[in-house]
This record gives C-alpha cells, structure tokens and sequence, in this order.
C-alpha cells in the first residue's frame, strides 16, 4: 500500500459539551489502529474556559500535530471547513464531527480502500447511531457505488458527513464548501461533487457512532426544514432536469421536517425511515 499523509479536520464552537469534543478527539487519536498524521481543530469564534481549557490539554498531547485555528467571530460550519482545508497537509482528508465518535479501524479502512479506487474522490462510510440514553443503537448504510448515489441522493444524502474522507486533489481541483443553504454544506457539496462528474463510494462497514439527542433532533426538524429543501431542489435541477419527477422527495422531507418534534423522533426511531431513504 502507498504511503498517504492523512488530516482530519474538525470545527468547534462555544455550545459544544467539552466531553463530547474529547471524546471524539481520543476517538481519532487513542483509539485509531491508524493513527492521522495531522489533526487540524477550528474554533469557531470565542469557546467557554472549559472547552478552551480541554484543547489546550490536547495541544499538551500531540504537539505539532495538532493544528488549532483561533477564529475572533463564529461563522459558521462551511468557513470554518474551508479554513482547515487551506491548511492541512493530507492527501487524504477526513471529516469528522465534535461530537460522533470514530470507531478504531477508520481510518485504516478508508485508506486502503483509497489506495485500492484511485478513481474514487470521496468515501464515507456506515454509522451507528446512538444516544445518551444508550436507548438507541440503529446503523444507516449508504450507496456504496457512483452508480447507487446517482441513482437515489435525490432521496437522501448519499454520504454521512462526519465519515467522509477525501482526496487533496478534489480541493485542488477548485471544491469547497458554501453555505448558499444554512446547514446544508454537506448536500450541496455532494451535488457539486456530481455534477462536476466526480465519485463517490461508501463502505459498508460502520465507520462512525453518531450521536443523536434531543438537540439534534430539533436542528433537523425545524432550522434545517426550508434550507434543505431548497438545497435539494437545486441539486435535482442540476442532475436530472427542471422537469423530474423526483422534486416530489424534496417536498416529501419539507413535510416531514415541518411535523411535530415527536412525531419526527417517532419516525426515525421506526422503519418507515429507513423504508423512505433506503439506497438502491
């Protein structure tokens, strides 16, 4: 296998829970049988003295491994992203989320699939969804072919962000992050990464515990409702037309983000979910 040089960049900011940020930090660092070579961390505006206090300890750990960007003002996820792909290092680039946990043969699994697809821009891979509670425990698989995410992201999103891993050259060939749709960078930039014929896979194997609470559920039903929506329908017009069919699955999820919390929490602890966005 090559020799790959591998970042990971993460993004933080003043509401995140300290623990969960560290947690997802030994996830990536302790627990990798595939260590990174390069962690790249972005405050995103001014943190609480405890999370500051929690990075500076880690600072303490990994050294110059550890790269932290002090941003004076929070704005928002695609800056703050677009920020550490201007200074990692890798020719591989792993995404992951403050608060989701990384499970041990990650990164060693997204590179040796990497080195095996030279073809393949971005890959993600299976999570496994949890809570606090410890009273949830469902794993979400995603298209593992180009073919499969042509074929069903109108749905849903082909990728789960926090697992992706991408290739240096997909940055170098001009992709970043925008945020024209508030909380969607992730499905705009899967739109543009097809549209601009580039590949996608997954990997079947779970990745990734991602963690699902209360919060996440209230972000998803209501803030991310009308921006989703509108992200959707500009990535089918540019994929499949301005007369598909499919624009009907965008105002299918515009209804159910709008439904009460419960119900939606309701429905995607069921199998109507899973029915709804399943893959192939």
């Amino acid at each position: 296998m090559n020799a790959h040089y591998i970042s990971v960049i993460i993004s933080t900011y003043k509401c995140e829970m300290p623990e969960y940020l560290d947690r997802a930090l030994r996830s990536i660092w302790d627990d990798q049988k595939r260590k990174p070579d390069e962690i790249v961390l972005v405050e995103d505006g001014p943190l609480t003295e405890e999370l500051q206090n929690m990075i500076d300890a880690w600072r303490g750990i990994l050294g110059s491994k550890f790269v932290v960007i002090e941003k004076p003002v929070n704005e928002g996820l695609a800056a703050a992203l677009n920020d550490a792909i201007e200074v990692a290092h890798g020719d591989l680039v792993a995404r992951m989320d403050s608060d989701d946990i990384s499970l041990p043969d990650r990164f060693m699994l997204q590179e040796k699939y990497m080195d095996e697809h030279p073809e393949v821009d971005i890959l993600g891979g299976s999570i496994r969804e949890f809570n606090d509670k410890g009273t949830l425990s469902a794993v979400q698989h995603y298209p593992a072919t180009m073919q499969e995410v042509l074929r069903t992201m109108y749905k849903a999103s082909p990728l789960a962000h926090p697992t992706v891993m991408y290739r240096s050259s997909f940055f170098k060939a001009g992709y970043r992050y925008v945020s024209k749709y508030h909380i969607c960078e992730d499905v705009t930039m899967w739109y543009d990464a097809a549209a601009g014929g580039r590949v996608i896979n997954n990997l079947q194997e779970v990745l990734l515990e991602f963690r699902r609470n209360p919060s996440v559920m209230r972000r998803r039903s209501r803030e991310k409702a009308w921006s989703e929506f509108l992200a959707y329908n500009d990535g089918i017009r540019r994929l499949y037309g301005r007369y598909s069919y499919k624009y009907i699955y965008s105002f299918m999820r515009l209804c159910f983000r709008l439904m009460p919390k419960s119900l939606v929490s309701l429905i995607y602890d069921s199998r109507l979910r899973r029915i709804f966005a399943q893959h192939g």
